[in-house]
C-alpha cells in the first residue's frame, strides 16, 4: 500500500476513535447532547474520492446523494472539516437585497450569475434571485394579489440573490491565474464567519455557465419536497395533510418519521356564547398554487382558507414557505396591509383557543430541550410516558428563543425562534389578556381521531388561550388614513407623523401611556431609556426591508429619547416626527421602508455539534454576513 494512503487511512481510523470517544464522553456528561455514532460507512477510497471532487465543485453533493446515503459519522465530520465549516454554517443560506449591490441594478437578471475560486479554478456555484412583491411576498408571474417591488426580470433594490456560504471559495480571484472566459465580473463579495476562514464569490455578468447543484425540489402535481438530505411528502391540496417525512442519509435513511399536523381554533364570533371550531381535518386548508423553485430555495406560495358548513368563507390569505435542503423557515410578514387584517380577526374573535401540534412517529429515545431549561440539564425522553419534567412544559410559556430535539438518529431539529416577543420587552408586556404555552405529549395511551398512527408519540407544539385586550383597545384607536394606498410602512409613518398635528393620536397614547404606568408601578419601565430599550428589543427580532435593521433601529431610540420626558408621557406622533427629522438629516429615505418579516426556522443539522444547542443558538444569533467589496480590478500588467 502507498504511503500516501496508509497515511490517509491511519487519519480516518484516528477520527473514528476520536468521534467515538467523543460520543461517548457527552453520553455520559450530558444525555441531552449524545449523538448516534454511524461507523460503517462507504469505502474509504471512494469517500476520498468524493471529497476531493465536492472541494473542487459544489454540484458534487448532488450527483453522489445516493452514493454517499450510507457515509458514516466520521466521513460527515471530515466533510465538514474539509470545507472550513461548522454544522450550522454549513447549512446557511445567505441573502444579498438588491440595494446591497446597488451599482448592479438595472441588469436583466438571467444575465447575471455566481462564481468562486475552488481549487485553483473559477467555477459557477448555485445561486437564485428572487423577486418579491410590494408586501414582501415571493412575486411569482400571474399568482400575486399586489403589485411587483421593481420590475419583473430586471435586479433592483428588493431582489434577493440568495446562495449557501459553503460554497464560497477560499481563494480570490486572479486573472492571470483563473481566466474568465465569457462575460464580466462585476463585484467582489466577502463572506465573513465567526468560525471559519473568509470566503470569496463574485457577481458575473454574461457568462452562460450554471452550476449542477440543485439541493431542493418541489414536485406540486405529486405533492413532494425532496433535498439531498430528506424527502416530504403532502396532499397536493392541502399542505395541513403531510403524509412523510424522512431523512435520505444514514442507516434510518426512508424512515417515516411524520404522523400528522393539526391546528385546532375555538372562538366566539362576536360572542362568548356563539362558538365555532375550526381545524385542519374539516375547515382550515392551506393550499400550494405556485412555487418558485430555485437552485438553493424552493418557495412555496399557499393561499390558506377557511370553510365552514363546507362552504368557503371570504377569508383568504396566501403566504410562503421557504425549504432549504437542511431548514424550513416560514417568513412572517407584516406589511401596512397586515394592520387592517389583524385588526378585523381581533374585533370579531371572542376568547379564542389555539392549539397546534406536530405529531411525529418513529422516534424512540429522542430528546428534546429548549433554552430556559438547557442550563439545568433538563430534557424529556420520548419514552412512551410522561415525566415529571414533561408535564412541567405544558405550563411554560412557549420556549423561549429555541427549541432542540435530537432524533437519536443522525438528525438533529432545532427551532429558532424570531418572534417580537421578549421577556424585556414592550410588546411582551402588553400582551395581557392572553396565554401562550408550550403543548408537550409523549404517551402511547393517548390517541387522536387525526392520527395515522395511534400512540406515535412525541406531541410537539404551543397552545394560546384570550386576546390582548390592550392590543385590542390600540387597534381600535390607530389613526384613520387610507393605508391601502400606501405601498409602504415608510409611507404609512410620514402620513402617521404629519397626523399628529391634528390629534390623530391623542385615544392611542392615552391607553399606552395608561398600561405603561402599570408598568412603571410594578417596578419595570421606570425610565424613558428602558421604554426606548424595550421597544428595541422587540425591533431586533424583526427584518426591516430597505433600512438595515441596526440603522432603524437606532432611528427609533434617538427618536423615543428625544421626544418623550417620561416614560407615561410618550407622544408617538411626536416620535414619528422625530424619527422623519432624523432620517432627513442622515440621509435616509424613511419611506424605502417597505415591510418586515420574522423569520422562524426549523433547522436539520446532522448534529448540532459539541458546543451542544446554546452554542448552535449562538451561531445562529451571529451567522455569517456578506461584504461587497467593490469591482474587479483587472491585473496590474493590462491595467488601463
Amino acid at each position: 500500500m502507498p504511503i500516501q494512503n496508509v497515511e490517509e487511512n491511519n487519519k480516518m481510523i484516528g477520527r473514528q476513535a476520536w468521534i467515538g470517544l467523543t460520543a461517548l464522553f457527552l453520553t455520559l456528561v450530558s444525555p441531552s447532547q449524545a449523538r448516534e455514532i454511524w461507523t460503517e460507512g462507504v469505502p474509504d477510497p471512494y469517500f476520498e474520492h468524493f471529497l476531493d471532487f465536492y472541494k473542487a465543485d459544489p454540484s458534487a453533493l448532488g450527483r453522489w446523494v445516493n452514493s454517499m446515503s450510507k457515509i458514516s459519522t466520521a466521513q460527515l465530520d471530515a466533510t465538514l472539516e474539509a470545507l472550513d465549516t461548522t454544522q450550522f454554517t454549513y447549512l446557511y443560506p445567505m441573502e444579498i437585497k438588491g440595494f446591497e449591490l446597488s451599482s448592479h441594478n438595472g441588469i436583466a437578471v438571467d444575465e447575471l450569475s455566481l462564481m468562486a475560486v475552488r481549487e485553483g479554478k473559477l467555477i459557477p456555484i448555485p445561486f437564485q434571485i428572487d423577486e418579491y412583491d410590494k408586501t414582501g411576498l415571493i412575486w411569482i408571474e400571474g399568482e400575486n394579489d399586489n403589485p411587483p417591488e421593481g420590475k419583473p426580470g430586471i435586479f433592483d433594490d428588493f431582489d434577493e440573490l440568495a446562495f449557501m456560504f459553503r460554497d464560497g471559495g477560499w481563494e480570490r480571484y486572479n486573472a492571470e491565474q483563473h481566466p474568465l472566459e465569457q462575460g464580466t465580473l462585476l463585484e467582489e463579495i466577502r463572506l465573513d464567519s465567526p468560525r471559519n476562514q473568509p470566503r470569496y464569490i463574485y457577481l458575473v455578468r454574461n457568462n452562460p455557465e450554471r452550476s449542477r447543484a440543485d439541493y431542493v425540489q418541489v414536485d406540486l402535481e405529486k405533492g413532494e419536497i425532496s433535498s439531498t438530505l430528506m424527502k416530504l411528502n403532502y396532499d397536493p391540496e392541502d399542505f395541513t395533510q403531510i403524509e412523510s417525512m424522512a431523512p435520505r442519509l444514514g442507516p434510518h435513511a426512508n424512515k417515516n418519521v411524520f404522523d400528522n399536523i393539526y391546528v385546532n381554533i375555538s372562538t366566539g364570533i362576536l360572542n362568548q356564547k356563539l362558538r365555532v371550531d375550526l381545524d385542519t381535518r374539516k375547515n382550515i386548508k392551506a393550499t400550494p398554487v405556485a412555487v418558485k423553485d430555485g437552485a438553493v430555495r424552493a418557495s412555496l406560495l399557499v393561499k390558506a382558507r377557511i370553510w365552514y358548513a363546507y362552504l368557503p368563507t371570504f377569508f383568504s390569505q396566501k403566504f410562503q414557505i421557504d425549504f432549504y435542503e437542511q431548514s424550513v423557515t416560514i417568513p412572517s410578514r407584516f406589511a401596512i396591509g397586515s394592520v387592517k387584517v389583524l385588526k378585523f380577526f381581533l374585533l370579531f374573535l371572542r376568547e379564542p383557543r389555539i392549539h397546534f401540534a406536530i405529531d411525529f412517529h418513529n422516534l424512540d429515545g429522542a430528546r428534546l430541550s429548549f433554552d430556559q431549561v438547557y442550563g439545568d440539564g433538563q430534557y424529556g425522553l420520548v419514552d412512551g410516558k410522561m415525566s415529571a419534567f414533561e408535564t412541567t412544559m405544558n405550563a411554560t410559556r412557549l420556549p423561549g428563543d429555541w427549541l432542540h430535539m435530537d432524533s437519536n438518529q443522525g438528525w438533529e431539529m432545532f427551532f429558532s425562534n424570531h418572534m417580537p416577543v421578549v421577556p424585556n420587552g414592550l410588546f411582551d408586556a402588553f400582551l395581557n389578556g392572553v396565554t401562550m404555552n408550550m403543548f408537550y405529549e409523549d404517551d402511547t395511551e393517548s390517541t387522536t381521531d387525526y392520527e395515522r398512527y395511534p400512540g406515535a408519540t412525541p406531541r410537539l407544539g404551543f397552545q394560546s388561550e384570550g386576546l390582548p385586550r390592550t392590543v385590542i383597545d390600540l387597534l381600535g384607536a390607530i389613526p384613520k388614513l387610507d393605508y391601502m394606498n400606501m405601498d409602504s410602512l415608510g409611507e404609512a409613518i410620514q402620513a402617521l407623523a404629519e397626523a399628529e398635528e391634528k390629534g390623530a393620536f391623542e385615544k392611542y397614547d392615552k391607553i399606552v401611556n395608561a398600561r405603561i404606568r402599570e408598568l412603571n408601578e410594578e417596578g419595570r419601565f421606570t425610565t424613558v431609556a428602558a421604554v426606548a430599550d424595550g421597544f428595541v428589543a422587540d425591533l431586533d427580532r424583526m427584518n426591516f426591508s430597505g433600512i438595515p435593521r441596526d440603522t432603524f433601529n437606532g432611528l427609533v431610540r434617538q427618536s423615543i429619547l428625544d421626544s418623550t420626558i417620561a416614560p407615561d408621557q410618550i407622544h408617538h406622533g411626536k416620535v414619528l416626527q422625530r424619527m422623519v427629522a432624523l432620517a432627513n438629516q442622515q440621509g435616509i429615505d424613511i419611506t424605502r421602508l417597505r415591510y418586515a418579516t420574522m423569520d422562524n426556522t426549523l433547522w436539520f443539522p446532522a448534529w448540532v455539534g459539541e458546543g451542544g444547542a446554546s452554542d448552535f443558538h449562538w451561531q445562529v444569533s451571529h451567522a455569517p454576513s456578506a461584504k461587497p467589496l467593490g469591482a474587479v480590478r483587472a491585473p496590474s500588467a493590462t491595467a488601463p
